[in-house]
């Protein structure tokens, strides 16, 4: 009996924090805000509404924490010559104050700090890429077996050492360019290709005759490296949420870095995407999120990564975070935590856009979203009490399955936050309809779980000026 009570608790809770908002900051710094400490960094966050940080603790072979698998970052590395480290301290903080941290690997890109003695031995022993003149580079080579496992090895460690939220990938592709050029991948490629390629690196090169073959090697070497991430996590500690920054175009991304975004979702290798929607246009970043979601089509949730440093004001940043929640984004992510973010931007945003709270996310591999339909409505009484200071309106969502509707719970949100409202629930074989009536204006959301993975949602924009 009260095995099954705490199940059922435990469901619960978990279906209340999939009916929340996230909102999450990406910080480069391993020791927070520079003369901060993890302590103040995270406690910002917090006190302003924030609860997941992306921070950038690990790069393609190196952490900035004790470990037995990548070198010490120099940052780390103190004056008696151990190691600090700055990720249990940023994991002491984010518990402290109930933020989630997702644990941000550089996983191509070598980085600017890396010791000149390991690059030298990576490059010598042809680990990384050559660009088109045949010059060095600081990227891993992904088709390279050793540095696949030099990856499966960091996050096995990485998540048996650390009780973290989430492991999130970045630079998993390609610089942009003629890469790899190298001697290695000629090889490689054309064992993959089953022939020689003659003019080489021409023939790869764009307009060359191989150009669409190499491609699409590229895409198969970065998608193999998400395959071994996601492997290496869920069989280690699978409650670790795994996610990838990737671009924002995602059509032309597939080409110029060989990062297929869409084909990770469809064959649930991550469990969301935060898509880098940067771009000193709202009207682009809504076309990319757009497309971004009607790609996914709710499988996995979709965080929208917003460029603060190209907002020039805080205005521009409340408008993309408008822009996310009102074409139905999961969440949002500010690049990047800095003192002129921290100070200037997070105060407005807590007293404003994150003011109600909101837990983090718990994030389940998503089933096949149904199609909602959104309707508004007025009784009667309601149309001829003219006294009132606001009409009262009925929002109706319906969601129609192709099969029969087993949903078992429900929750509305508003502006990210779960409201209160009282709600009607109907379900007809296979349509479920909610209907509540709206406490104010905002971005209201029905998100329905089935008692299993699924968690699917849709969101509306309420105003009452206009529906009057």
């Amino acid at each position: 009996m009260w095995k099954a009570l705490i199940a059922i608790f435990v469901l619960l809770c978990a279906l209340a924090a999939n009916a929340q908002e996230l909102r999450g900051a990406w910080i480069h710094s391993p020791v927070g805000i520079k003369g901060w400490g993890w302590d103040k960094t995270v406690k910002v966050l917090s006190d302003n509404g924030f609860n997941a940080l992306f921070a950038n603790l690990a790069w393609g072979a190196t952490a900035d924490y004790p470990s037995d698998v990548l070198a010490p970052d120099p940052l780390a590395v103190q004056k008696d010559g151990t190691v600090h480290d700055c990720l249990q301290e940023c994991l002491d903080a984010c518990r402290k104050y109930g933020v989630q941290l997702h644990v941000w690997i550089v996983v191509c890109n070598l980085g600017e700090r890396v010791p000149k003695t390991l690059l030298k031995q990576l490059q010598e022993a042809g680990r990384t890429e050559k660009d088109a003149e045949g010059k060095e580079t600081t990227y891993l080579a992904p088709q390279i077996e050793e540095n696949g496992e030099l990856l499966a090895n960091a996050l096995k460690e990485l998540v048996a050492k650390y009780e973290i939220d989430g492991v999130h990938l970045d630079y998993i592709r390609y610089p942009f360019g003629a890469c790899d050029s190298s001697e290695r991948a000629r090889k490689d490629f054309e064992k993959s290709l089953g022939h020689e390629v003659k003019a080489w690196p021409a023939d790869i090169l764009k307009g060359g005759k191989h150009r669409a073959e190499f491609r699409q090697w590229g895409r198969d070497n970065i998608t193999e490296l998400v395959r071994i991430a996601s492997r290496t996590v869920r069989e280690n500690r699978p409650s670790v949420q795994l996610s990838a920054a990737v671009y924002g175009h995602w059509a032309s991304a597939r080409d110029s870095v060989c990062q297929d975004a869409a084909l990770w979702v469809k064959e649930g290798l991550v469990d969301f995407l935060c898509p880098m929607n940067y771009s000193g246009k709202p009207e682009e970043a809504r076309g990319w999120l757009k497309q971004q979601l009607e790609a996914v089509q709710g499988r996995v949730p979709i965080y929208s990564g917003l460029a603060n440093y190209q907002c020039e004001t805080v205005e521009a940043l409340q408008e993309e975070i408008a822009d996310a929640r009102r074409l139905g984004a999961d969440g949002f992510i500010c690049f990047q935590l800095k003192p002129e973010f921290a100070e200037g931007y997070l105060p407005v945003l807590g007293k404003n856009e994150t003011a109600e709270p909101s837990a983090a996310p718990v994030v389940n591999t998503l089933k096949a979203r149904p199609k909602f339909i959104w309707r508004s409505h007025r009784t009667l009484w309601d149309r001829i009490a003219f006294w009132r200071s606001k009409p009262v309106i009925t929002l109706t969502c319906t969601a129609e399955y192709k099969d029969n509707a087993a949903e078992t719970s429900v929750h509305i949100v508003r502006n990210g936050g779960i409201c209160q409202n009282e709600y009607k629930c109907r379900r007809r074989g296979k349509t479920i309809e909610i209907s509540f009536v709206p406490i104010d204006d905002g971005f209201y959301r029905v998100r329905l779980g089935d008692g299993g993975d699924a968690v699917h949602s849709t969101t509306v924009e309420f105003d009452f000026q206009e529906l009057k």
